[in-house]
């Protein structure tokens, strides 16, 4: 699977928006953008579960959004949620194992 829609997926599974598809990373990015903007104008604790449960600590968004004063929080954020979804996905490809051929699927934890 190719790591943008790895990275669509993945997202999408931990904002729990599973009847969401998009044709483009572009439009998926505009929906994050959106989102995050609806929960930083509705909902601030909602965006910091999030955040959380993403895996995007809150030091790093302080000070990014301190580095980027006069843009748009949105995009910011949206952009490192992206980041740390790519770094995940590298994660998961270096440690990945494939199965022993002549291991049985009982003898794996």
């Amino acid at each position: 699977m190719e790591d943008s829609q790895q990275i669509q997926e993945y997202t999408l599974q931990l904002l729990e928006e599973n009847d969401v598809s998009f044709n483009s990373f572009t439009e998926f990015r505009k929906h994050i953008i959106q989102r995050i903007n609806e929960w930083i104008n509705n909902d601030f604790e909602h965006l910091l579960f999030m955040l959380y449960r993403i895996d995007v600590h809150e030091d790093k968004v302080r000070k990014l959004m301190a580095a980027h004063k006069g843009e748009n929080a949105a995009e910011v954020i949206a952009d490192l949620i992206i980041e740390r979804q790519k770094q995940k996905i590298a994660t998961r490809k270096l440690f990945h194992m494939e199965k022993p051929a002549d291991v049985d699927d009982s003898e794996l934890w």
